[in-house]
């Protein structure tokens, strides 16, 4: 039997309801651990079986209600969180200028 490590984040209190509902529905998985990060879960699945019948274990309501998102690497994971947490042109220019307002403002104020 071989086995695909599926990675899950999501809103706080997601990993205890995830937990409950695998364990009501008796889907076929073993819980793994990736030590004090809390906002990571993982769970090995049998290659055999879908995400979506992962999902279908989980439930609609859970997915939905802890904006669960789900992944089969960790650097697939991070390349979302790279991507959520990078600034974009705009942004970075938005910035910017506030930061020159502040330093005209805070000579302004030192003159």
């Amino acid at each position: 039997m071989s086995w695909n490590t599926i990675y899950i984040t999501g809103k706080p209190g997601f990993i205890e309801q995830v937990s409950k509902r695998l364990e009501d529905s008796d889907f076929p998985c073993m819980p793994g651990n990736l030590g004090n990060d809390q906002d990571i879960s993982l769970f090995w699945i049998d290659d055999k079986l879908a995400l979506r019948e992962f999902k279908q274990a989980i439930g609609s309501r859970v997915v939905f209600k802890y904006r669960l998102q789900f992944f089969n690497s960790l650097e697939e994971l991070q390349r979302r969180q790279d991507q959520h947490t990078s600034l974009s042109a705009r942004e970075e220019s938005m910035i910017q200028e506030m930061r020159e307002q502040q330093q005209k403002q805070n000579y302004r104020l030192s003159a």
